[in-house]
């Protein structure tokens, strides 16, 4: 089956910014983008060698360490930054309608590290890694199968793993777009490449906007 125009703007997106990155040297490893279709029409886009251990995101009786630490040892990641912060993207596309997507930044502490500090370290077999800090955990989903207004918005951010927590969005959310917020905030880097939004419309609702929520133009 051809890709709709959909499946390809979304590639298309990825693939440049991820190259980008790389260009930048803010790249430490790539999995790559997967591309399946399942039932003969729903397209999954996700991360090269994705299995079961990437589940262990939802586990509540973990550590942040402990997902971290799994996430990395099984390179449960699209891309992998220069700091081992991970980030996860994963979408499913039926015809040219995202109808699920998911997006996840974790990193293990909250230090900003140099690129060219962790390579001093590295070249001197120092382990830089394990200092201790605050962990970052973000994840962005679309879901509007399990939308229940003001308690699970159809497009909602996760902070720090809490299952309860579900901050309502504006709308479904690029990869550039996801990238680019958190290299912005979290590591002050800003990307040359041009934004890439999607046509959808607003996935949030009038009452979910009487909230605290997230928006932009």
């Amino acid at each position: 089956m051809a890709a709709s125009k959909l499946v390809r703007n979304i590639l298309d997106d990825m693939n440049k910014t991820i190259t980008e990155l790389r260009c930048r040297e803010l790249l430490r490893d790539e999995k790559g983008i997967s591309q399946c279709t399942h039932q003969g029409r729903l397209i999954e886009i996700s991360y090269t060698g994705k299995n079961t251990s990437g589940s262990i995101v939802f586990d509540k009786h973990v550590t942040s360490t402990q997902i971290i630490d799994t996430l990395l040892e099984g390179k449960q990641y699209t891309i992998l930054l220069y700091d081992k912060g991970l980030i996860q993207a994963e979408y499913i596309v039926n015809g040219n309608e995202v109808i699920k997507e998911r997006l996840v930044f974790m990193k293990k502490h909250n230090k900003i590290w140099d690129i060219g500090e962790i390579k001093d370290y590295e070249k001197d077999d120092i382990d830089w890694f394990v200092e201790d800090g605050v962990p970052i955990m973000l994840r962005i989903d679309y879901a509007p199968d399990d939308h229940k207004e003001c308690d699970h918005a159809a497009t909602h951010l996760t902070i720090s793993n809490h299952e309860s927590c579900r901050v309502p969005m504006k709308g479904i959310v690029t990869f550039s777009e996801f990238v680019r917020f958190v290299l912005f905030h979290f590591y002050d880097i800003r990307l040359e490449l041009k934004t890439c939004r999607t046509n959808a419309g607003d996935t949030i609702t009038e009452l979910e906007k009487e909230m605290i929520h997230i928006n932009w133009k």
